[in-house]
């Protein structure tokens, strides 16, 4: 299954892209990151397991495993996606 999901709150310049990644390789994820001209950040995801992504996108808000992180996330949208995965920062 492919999503899109966007990422609102401080997001750019502060490690989101690269802590969306650290995540992503845990729970065998695969996707892309793009810093968007409104601030957010929007991930392409591929995965196989919703138990999985659902436990990353918990993770993201949470941040169980203390990924070194400075900025903050107030905002995550999921929906349905169906094109190339692809982005500035690819995983």
């Amino acid at each position: 299954m492919v999503k899109k999901v966007i990422i609102k709150g401080r997001v750019q310049g502060v490690g989101c892209r690269g802590y969306c990644y650290r995540y992503a390789k845990k729970y065998t994820i695969r996707g892309s990151a793009t810093n968007l001209n409104n601030g957010s950040v929007q991930l392409i995801l591929s995965y196989q397991d919703e138990n999985l992504f659902k436990q990353y996108i918990t993770s993201l808000l949470t941040n169980p495993d203390r990924i070194t992180f400075f900025g903050h996330i107030d905002d995550i949208s999921i929906s349905d996606y169906s094109g190339k995965i692809d982005g500035d920062y690819n995983f």
